[in-house]
């Protein structure tokens, strides 16, 4: 959302949908172009959080294996040095 401007009707302040985001304010007390804005956010935050999450290290340290699939679908085990010799 920081790289993008958004063109916000007179009655959806910046200040009200900031408050939202920062759980300071309901949702359900937004416009429904307000509640856009937010959805927006909430998107992209998660989408951002998905892209950077990487469990490997801490299933490693756990010495537990994970699934995943392979570059034609295939389910493949990682970390489990009795099956995977990627692991």
């Amino acid at each position: 959302m920081a790289d993008r401007e958004f063109e916000l009707p007179p009655t959806v302040t910046h200040a009200a949908i900031s408050q939202v985001l920062a759980g300071q304010a309901p949702y359900d007390e937004l416009s429904d172009y307000a509640q856009a804005v937010v959805r927006a956010s909430w998107t992209e935050r998660t989408a951002a959080r998905v892209a950077s999450a990487d469990f490997t290290e801490r299933l490693r340290a756990a010495g537990r294996p994970w699934h995943e699939a392979d570059v034609e679908g295939a389910t493949v085990v990682r970390g489990d040095d009795s099956t995977s010799p990627e692991a």
